[in-house]
């Protein structure tokens, strides 16, 4: 017999009632018994009523899309690219942003996995094979769009980024640029992949790489940074920055002209993702392309092939190549 939610309140030692709030109104718990539940949920594989009523009536046709931080413009394009695939196949797909945070991001699983979707695209935070891959063991498939771990259950697909990092610092070092500000946030690998490209490319040339963390890889953090690097002595700015996503670097670029200090020709300025606001600022953007619209549709088509073939291997898809897209940032060098 299906586990009841009494049985999960039995099981982590709380009320009914807090089991329907965990479901219904999870920011109504604290902590601690949001973890209780979601354990015992765990343990007993536990599904609400009306969802096992459509899996058990073949009528759930739905899929979930777990974004790292919704707000920004390549997100946009990538979720449109799965929403497309899914909608081209009858399915419909429901979002949900983690914003950078794990315990959301946990929190998202654990209710796509409650309203019981088939199957979910996520570009996640941290590490979540493990649970996609518990999920797979009860009919819910996944595609990470990023690099993981090998699995037997979860596919996932890949942009080059230490490819797209080496591409923007041959760039700099070709111009002559010796003194490198790389913008970037430690605890995404996306991030810390472009810094490594950076350095296979400037190693040996005798270019220095200087890191400065930034938190939220948006545009206000840009703002940030670029007013820390407008205060400090002319001849100690660097003289190019290479920031791990347009917003950040657009965010630079708007300080520095403000002060006048003059896009490149004192400083030269690289992004990445070449969203469409790269090539319609003041001074447009050199930036390495991830076409995430495509790379939306290439997620989404792989997990519609593991729901028409749940006993076949995750699909393999080849990683997309980085394109360094040249604007007048860096062209006027």
């Amino acid at each position: 017999m299906p586990a009841s939610v009494k049985d999960v309140a039995a099981l982590a030692g709380v009320s009914s009632s807090t089991v329907s709030n965990y479901l219904n109104h999870p920011h109504v718990l604290g902590e601690g018994s949001r973890e209780k539940v979601r354990a015992a949920i765990e343990q007993l594989g536990f599904v609400p009523n009306e969802s096992a009523r459509q899996l058990r009536a073949g009528s759930s046709k739905a899929l979930a899309l777990i974004l790292l931080d919704a707000w920004l413009p390549y997100f946009h394009e990538l979720s449109r690219g799965v929403d497309d695939v899914a909608r081209e196949g009858g399915w419909s797909l429901f979002f949900s942003n983690s914003d950078r945070d794990a315990d959301r991001e946990q929190r998202n699983i654990d209710m796509f996995e409650a309203h019981r979707v088939q199957g979910i695209v996520i570009y996640p935070l941290g590490d979540v094979v493990p649970r996609l891959e518990r999920l797979a063991d009860r009919g819910i498939r996944s595609v990470v769009v990023g690099p993981i771990r090998e699995s037997a259950t979860v596919a996932s697909v890949l942009f080059d980024d230490r490819a797209g990092g080496r591409l923007a610092g041959e760039h700099l070092v070709d111009l002559g640029l010796r003194r490198i500000l790389f913008l970037g946030n430690p605890a995404v690998t996306e991030s810390n992949d472009r810094l490594a490209g950076l350095r296979d490319a400037t190693a040996g040339t005798g270019a220095e790489v200087e890191v400065r963390e930034v938190g939220h890889l948006a545009t206000e953090d840009g703002l940030t940074a670029g007013a820390e690097i407008v205060a400090q002595p002319a001849d100690e700015r660097p003289d190019a920055i290479f920031a791990a996503n347009d917003m950040v670097a657009l965010g630079v670029l708007t300080q520095l002209l403000r002060h006048g200090i003059r896009v490149p020709e004192d400083i030269a300025l690289v992004g990445f993702d070449d969203v469409a606001e790269a090539h319609q600022s003041v001074v447009p953007l050199t930036s390495v392309r991830q076409p995430g619209y495509e790379i939306g549709r290439a997620a989404g088509a792989a997990l519609l092939a593991q729901l028409a073939d749940p006993a076949a291997p995750p699909p393999a898809t080849p990683p997309f190549p980085a394109e360094l897209v040249i604007r007048e940032s860096t062209r006027g060098r």
